[in-house]
């Protein structure tokens, strides 16, 4: 089948409601308060006006009072005053002011397709006295794919959304297939010392060589450009210079900063792509470069377009290591392990067999209630700085991080391009204000808002720090708008922290504790992923 467009269907226009709209609307049946609900246990969503979780706002049982109606699932929902629009699968309770869209040609994928159509609607709306009243939705027009008579076109929204799924799902999956990879690996410090090098001690780096569109002759040897895609071959050429090259990793330095491949076969280079290849030549198969690949990919977020990834900075970057006894890069052990990864059939970890059998083998030796814990002064374990706001007016937009007060999105508020004392990355964020005590670490490079505070961990570890962030947040039930988390009850705020049998700090209990969680999710990830390539 083509592939399915916007602009290859007619449209048409449709009231969302009345006699001739596209939905019965109609408010919700149960309305119920909060404080009113019993909230025991059970698996009924209770629907709110909120932006966050599909509107959910916990799970209920069926044991409510019998004047409290469900609505049945296969709907959408529309927050009055709020403007939040959702698909809800299941039948559900509501909190008061949810209006419920039905029509029973309305599945799960037309849905997705008919949503971001009614939120653009719903921006005419705000709070108060301009709300998405019954009246107001159902006079409220949308434009949507029609048939050949005039009708909404079901059946093309619904194969355009699963159409876009499988591709979004396939970026997804090869994404944390890699991150996937990249956690085995930190798991594996258990059988082998590491240690940092600088990549221009073990690692020759040499430029590619610039070849203009207009200049490529079709032919047979591959052209490597600075994509993330085909392995990094962009074109096939006739054309020879001198990067031409083979058993070689091609590291792209503008482009897709970062990623790589391993070409064991005769290609030439765009002058966007360093040729690294292993001091020892010796020591240079396929395999060592497959483990040297995920060992630079691990740099990716350090990097990018307006960041490039240039010989300089390559050469000064450092990159870890497995060791042997003599200190030296243990290059049969980084061999072995990617044959082993061949062997069991997982290059690309869809199955992950080996880092399957590990986290098996080690989550029963990591768990909280494994392990003695101890009260630490947040200020005894992190350095402890002010943010500075960068007002609307003031802020350019751009790529860079600006982390705010708020609970979502890792607290990234918004991306700009402004500069100032507070950047900084491999740190955790808390919010003083706004949504007071929420706690996110940022690998990235980030600018931090008054309204947050700054945390850099005396001990460095990405894992060790979103251990430490997700203690923090476990704390903010205690502060609030009018109880706000400053600097001075920050520096004084115990959390308590797994310690060893010195009572010292078990730093690396922390990290393979996040570690062998992050997998787990990745892999219902990855298998989520798969079950939509495969419909």
């Amino acid at each position: 089948m083509s592939k399915l467009t916007l602009d290859s269907v007619e449209w048409g226009e449709f009231f969302i409601g009345g006699e001739t709209g596209l939905f019965d609307v109609a408010s919700t049946s149960s309305g119920i308060d909060k404080n009113k609900l019993n909230q025991s246990g059970g698996n009924i969503p209770y629907i709110t006006r909120s932006e966050e979780n599909n509107g959910i706002n916990l799970f209920v049982s069926d044991e409510q009072n019998s004047k409290y109606q469900k609505d049945a699932g296969g709907v959408i929902t529309i927050g009055l005053d709020t403007q939040t629009v959702f698909y809800q699968p299941q039948e559900f309770y509501t909190g008061q002011n949810i209006q419920i869209l039905k029509n029973e040609k309305l599945s799960k994928y037309s849905s997705l397709f008919i949503i971001p159509l009614l939120k653009i609607q719903m921006e005419k709306f705000n709070w108060g006295g301009n709300g998405a009243t019954l009246t107001r939705l159902k006079r409220t027009r949308i434009v949507l794919p029609i048939d050949l008579k005039g009708k909404p076109n079901w059946k093309f929204m619904e194969d355009y959304i699963k159409q876009e799924m499988k591709v979004q799902s396939g970026k997804v999956a090869s994404y944390y297939e890699n991150k996937l990879m990249k956690l085995g690996f930190e798991l594996l410090d258990l059988d082998v010392e590491w240690k940092e090098f600088w990549m221009e001690d073990i690692l020759d780096i040499k430029p590619g060589v610039r070849l203009t569109k207009a200049d490529q002759i079709d032919g047979n040897i591959p052209f490597i450009g600075a994509s993330d895609a085909n392995n990094g071959v962009t074109e096939f050429v006739e054309n020879t210079n001198k990067s031409l090259d083979s058993n070689v990793l091609g590291v792209n330095y503008n482009g897709s900063v970062v990623e790589n491949f391993y070409h064991s076969y005769d290609c030439i280079f765009s002058d966007d792509v360093k040729r690294i290849k292993f001091k020892k030549s010796e020591y240079g198969d396929e395999f060592t470069y497959l483990f040297l690949k995920q060992m630079i990919l691990s740099q990716k977020n350090k990097y990018q377009y307006g960041y490039k990834f240039n010989a300089k900075r390559m050469s000064r970057q450092k990159i870890m290591l497995p060791i042997d006894k003599n200190g030296e890069p243990h290059w049969e052990y980084m061999s072995n392990f990617i044959k082993k990864l061949e062997k069991e059939n997982i290059k690309k970890t869809l199955n992950h067999i080996y880092i399957y059998i590990m986290v098996k083998k080690l989550e029963n030796r990591y768990l909280l209630e494994n392990v003695s814990w101890k009260e630490f002064f947040i200020e005894d374990i992190c350095e402890i700085k002010s943010g500075k706001d960068i007002y609307e007016r003031d802020r350019i937009d751009g790529q860079t991080p600006y982390i705010t007060a708020t609970a979502s999105n890792n607290g990234i508020g918004y991306f700009i391009s402004n500069k100032n004392a507070t950047l900084q990355e491999k740190c955790i964020s808390v919010n003083r204000n706004g949504s007071v005590g929420y706690s996110f670490y940022h690998s990235y490079p980030a600018l931090f808002g008054n309204d947050t505070r700054k945390l850099i961990p005396k001990y460095s570890d990405d894992h060790v720090a979103k251990f430490i962030s997700f203690m923090i947040s476990s704390q903010k039930e205690k502060y609030g708008y009018g109880y706000k988390m400053g600097t001075a009850r920050l520096k004084r705020q115990k959390i308590l922290l797994p310690v060893n049998e010195e009572e010292y700090i078990d730093y690396d209990f922390m990290k393979k504790y996040i570690v062998i969680q992050e997998i787990k999710a990745i892999e219902q990830l990855i298998h989520n992923c798969n079950e939509n390539l495969i419909r």
